[in-house]
């Protein structure tokens, strides 16, 4: 008997250390919970923003940002813009709360109660087993419009809104088949892009409408902040018969915020007409082969591409006539640079050159030949130019000339002659063929008749 309650105040106790441990366990096991609320928290104007803002806490920490998603309301937009989360530290009852904040933005378009669902939050509290979701609470607001704006499809209200359209290409020009599209843009002061109401296209008999997807962007100065929120809405249009047909006018209604009044804007109907392509079959074809189901292909072309394709074939006939007179065209010019270079090879002014090249190095040996070369190509001299024929040229400097041959036959045999200036050749010779050009103009063509 001693045994067995040895045995059962053992089962006892263990049983009381396995129930301490599991209240130990859920006692410090992480808590999460979320809180959301509305600011304002009354009634507010249509078209104004109102804050949603949502707390997630954990007695951890978050091993992950929360999972944020983005619900709907009807009647309303609803946004989360890129802002950095606010970091939470509470004290509840005594415990320690962590946790973050972010908050939405939602813009309800007209006037009436509106209910924002319960929705979703993903988090990922510390020490804890794995995800968790925390659901937030039903909220409801309402929302009113000014006196005068109760008939307004969609309250929009802006300090200032511009609105133009444009339509490419041109509705003068357009055939069966082509794309006309319609583009609308909205600029409103002082408002945000994604708070310009979309512009709502009607469907137009005979055309088939494809609308495009909106685009919008925000006009921020460093100093001024926003100025303007721009919104960019289009349609494609296609034409599948050939007719008249009118993009009926748009009217775009906003509530002016500065004269407290409805405004409205209105863009124009467009009329365009769709003609189709003029064709014509190249051959008829036999009624007796169609009859018979014989195989049979049709040719279009139209009047200008056929008028296309005839000056390609006559422009392909003219280069095919004149080929042989053009290769001999380019013959005789190739030829004729070829000798042209030739010419200013073997000529006096690259000779010319060289002397004085060779003048101002002041060696007998190379000026002497690139003399003799000059004088050969030259028009001054006779042919084979001589030495002694260099004081004709200028009588006036027939010494300096003179002392330059005799330097140059002095060379040639080893005799001691005078002293020349080499380097100064060059200039004494252009300044003899300069005077004796002068001279040789001066003279008549035909020498004086005798008189008697």
């Amino acid at each position: 008997m001693k045994i067995c309650r040895v045995f059962r105040m053992i089962w006892i106790l263990l049983l009381l250390a396995c129930v301490a441990t599991r209240a130990w366990s859920a006692d410090n096991s992480p808590q999460s919970m979320i809180r959301a609320h509305l600011e304002p928290s009354g009634p507010v104007v249509a078209g104004s923003q109102i804050k949603l803002v949502v707390d997630c806490l954990t007695t951890t920490w978050f091993t992950e940002a929360p999972d944020w998603p983005l619900f709907t309301v009807p009647g309303a937009i609803v946004s989360l813009p890129d802002e950095q989360a606010e970091n939470l530290h509470e004290v509840i009852n005594g415990v320690d709360w962590f946790g973050v904040s972010r908050a939405y933005r939602i813009v309800p378009q007209n006037s009436g109660a509106f209910a924002i669902p319960p929705f979703a939050v993903t988090v990922q509290p510390g020490q804890a087993s794995g995800p968790v979701k925390l659901m937030t609470p039903l909220l409801q607001f309402a929302a009113t419009v000014p006196a005068g704006a109760e008939g307004m499809h969609t309250f929009f209200p802006a300090q200032k809104l511009v609105a133009t359209q444009t339509v490419e290409p041109s509705p003068k020009q357009v055939r069966v088949g082509d794309q006309i599209t319609r583009t609308v843009t909205q600029h409103a002061a002082g408002t945000q892009s994604m708070l310009i109401p979309p512009v709502n296209f009607s469907d137009v008999a005979g055309l088939k409408r494809y609308p495009k997807a909106a685009t919008t962007h925000d006009i921020v100065q460093d100093r001024a902040g926003l100025v303007a929120g721009v919104r960019t809405d289009a349609v494609t249009y296609v034409a599948d018969h050939g007719g008249k047909f009118t993009l009926p006018a748009i009217t775009i209604e906003w509530w002016n915020t500065a004269t407290q009044k409805k405004e409205t804007i209105v863009l124009p109907a467009v009329t365009l007409s769709a003609v189709t392509a003029t064709e014509k079959p190249l051959f008829a074809i036999p009624v007796d082969a169609l009859s018979k189901g014989a195989a049979h292909h049709i040719i279009v072309i139209e009047r200008g591409q056929a008028i296309w394709l005839g000056l390609l074939l006559t422009g392909a006939l003219v280069l095919i006539w004149a080929y042989p007179r053009l290769l001999t065209f380019y013959g005789q010019g190739r030829r004729y640079v070829v000798a042209a270079r030739r010419r200013y090879a073997e000529g006096s002014a690259r000779a010319w050159r060289a002397l004085r090249r060779a003048s101002r190095e002041g060696s007998p040996q190379h000026i002497i030949p690139a003399l003799y070369r000059w004088m050969d190509q030259s028009h001054e001299f006779e042919e084979p130019a001589r030495l002694d024929r260099l004081a004709r040229l200028d009588e006036k400097n027939a010494n300096e000339l003179d002392a330059l041959a005799e330097a140059v036959n002095g060379h040639y045999s080893n005799q001691p002659t005078a002293p020349v200036q080499w380097t100064a050749a060059p200039t004494s010779l252009r300044r003899a063929v300069k005077r004796a050009r002068k001279a040789r103009k001066a003279d008549p063509l035909l020498p004086p008749l005798n008189r008697y």
